[in-house]
């Protein structure tokens, strides 16, 4: 089997995305931090500085579908994505909600989010836990609750969601539809097994409770939710989040 390096900061959701989908191919694989400050040292060669970068041998790929999907090609044993066209293409517009409402929420919350000690609380954590891998400077450091706002990424994420409706509202309202696509399960889409979008979405939702930025999981108050979370969590490693494991603050029961 070809080297398998994966090419990202912990704190992307994209990252963690592909790096779920490698675990649960069984694909063993290195991750390679970047350093989001200076980016072109690890990951010049592609000519940008966008995250995640999968390379395998010698080729690579940019983007996290695409990347899982090209993973399926390579590796098609445990596919992410299921055979049947009907069932493939619900959970490719499942995958959509997630890259156009889900995942730019998280990022609203930069943005959003009342600016008190809370707030930078977490700004600081997010900080020490790119610099575990990648050291930053004090300064950067102690500055990351300004430069989460600032940051081109963050804001072009946001761009993409309607902020006249309440950040709460929001977040309500996918917590709903996260239900709807569970489809009584037992995985999102209603297959029988994990696909591509439970492999995104679980990651998402256990990093901050894992990494010591809530205490606890929220879709855990939606016992639909808490049972799929931990019939997800069957099929990766106990710590799938790319976080050191003297990082993790707390682990799933």
């Amino acid at each position: 089997m070809a080297d398998i390096k994966l090419y990202g900061y912990s704190t992307s959701p994209f990252v963690r995305k592909v790096a779920a989908c490698l675990y649960y191919k069984h694909l063993p694989f290195e991750h390679i931090p970047v350093n989001p400050v200076d980016p072109d040292r690890m990951i010049g060669f592609t000519g940008g500085r966008q995250v995640p970068v999968l390379a395998i041998g010698d080729e690579w790929k940019l983007d996290s579908t695409p990347i899982a999907i090209w993973l399926d090609e390579r590796y098609p044993e445990r596919p992410l994505l299921p055979s049947c066209p009907e069932m493939r293409a619900k959970i490719m517009k499942i995958d959509d909600w997630l890259n156009e409402s889900f995942l730019p929420s998280y990022f609203r919350s930069a943005l959003d989010a009342k600016k008190d000690l809370a707030f930078k609380y977490r700004a600081w954590r997010l900080a020490a836990l790119v610099s575990a891998h990648t050291p930053l400077p004090e300064k950067i450091r102690h500055m990351w609750p300004d430069i989460l706002q600032m940051a081109p990424f963050i804001v072009e994420m946001v761009s993409k969601i309607d902020r006249e409706e309440s950040l709460q509202d929001m977040q309500m309202r996918l917590g709903m539809e996260m239900v709807r696509h569970l489809n009584r399960g037992p995985f999102l889409g209603g297959s029988d097994t994990p696909t591509l979008v439970d492999l995104a979405l679980f990651p998402q939702l256990i990093f901050p409770y894992m990494a010591g930025l809530t205490d606890k999981i929220p879709t855990d108050a939606v016992p639909q939710l808490k049972i799929w979370t931990r019939a997800v969590a069957k099929h990766l490693p106990r710590n799938p989040i790319l976080v050191p494991d003297d990082f993790i603050v707390a682990y799933l029961d």
